[in-house]
């Protein structure tokens, strides 16, 4: 089975070389007990989002997937087929206004690529990664998918619209798409059923988080059918972040962060999707 592991021979000195060399995004238990220090820690959210115990005879695709996390756990799930889909390029990303020092704009290119591959090396499951922007998915190369996981993405798209219209392009009639993504919960427990969302305040690459309406009227907005949601839930930070703060909170969002998001994570939301039937 193509998505299956197989044994591995690991030089775990090697590994955790390498391991050490990088920064990480996600966090992942390698053979040999070591465990990676990422940004998030999502096994202890991943046991909660609905996402079938056996992919066995499906092909499926992890959209911009970062280093990994959720496309290995498909392959672990027996997937036929996995592929992982993510820009290697750090000044491809939707910015809001790119930082004018290159060097800033280029940070970060091929990380999330070589921690993959680190991953996949160490686990021996057979991911593709494919470099590609989720603008540009299109089934006349990629073909199309019975299962699409699309994780914390959104918020990171200036048009996530057009974006969610191409995934829909290369998801099988009557596949499903699992969005699972950042959202505020001060608008969603002030106003719960009209969609609404925040523009981030930096310059980053990060645009809108929606409240749990909105996120379910943009898979709608982007060609989807809602079949199923839930949360919010929230997704624990890993060992990367800085668990005590340097100094004390000076604002409410400081203090909100040290009180609240980093000792439960940050909220998101799911929703199972179908393609809809559009005109045309």
């Amino acid at each position: 089975m193509a998505g299956s592991a197989v044994d591995v021979d690991v030089d775990v000195a090697e590994l955790r070389r390498r391991v050490e060399a990088i920064d990480w995004y996600h966090t992942f238990d390698l053979p040999g007990g070591i465990t990676t220090r990422g940004l998030f820690d999502h096994r202890k959210v991943v046991h909660k989002l609905p996402i079938p115990a056996s992919l066995a005879g499906l092909r499926c695709l992890d959209a911009a997937s970062s280093d990994g996390f959720f496309a290995f756990e498909l392959a672990r799930r027996g997937a036929a087929e996995v592929v992982s889909v993510d820009l290697a390029d750090a000044s491809r990303q939707d910015w809001q206004r790119p930082p004018l020092d290159p060097a800033k704009r280029s940070r970060g290119t091929d990380r999330a690529a070589t921690a993959f591959a680190i991953v996949r090396d160490a686990t021996g499951l057979d991911v593709e990664r494919v470099d590609r922007s989720l603008y540009d998915l299109d089934p006349a190369d990629l073909g199309t998918f019975d299962f699409v996981f699309l994780g914390n993405i959104l918020l990171h798209l200036a048009d996530p619209a057009r974006a969610l219209r191409a995934i829909r392009s290369v998801t099988r009639p009557g596949g499903t798409l699992l969005s699972f993504e950042a959202v505020s919960m001060p608008m969603t427990l002030l106003r719960p059923r009209t969609p609404v969302a925040q523009l981030w305040h930096e310059d980053h690459a990060q645009w809108w988080t929606p409240n749990v309406a909105g996120h379910r009227r943009l898979l709608h907005a982007g060609g989807w059918d809602v079949v199923r949601a839930g949360g919010p839930l929230f997704q624990p930070l890993g060992a990367a972040k800085p668990r005590w703060p340097r100094r004390i909170p000076r604002t409410p969002r400081e203090l909100t962060y040290w009180l609240f998001t980093r000792r439960f994570g940050g909220a998101t939301a799911w929703a199972l999707a179908h393609p809809a039937e559009l005109p045309g």
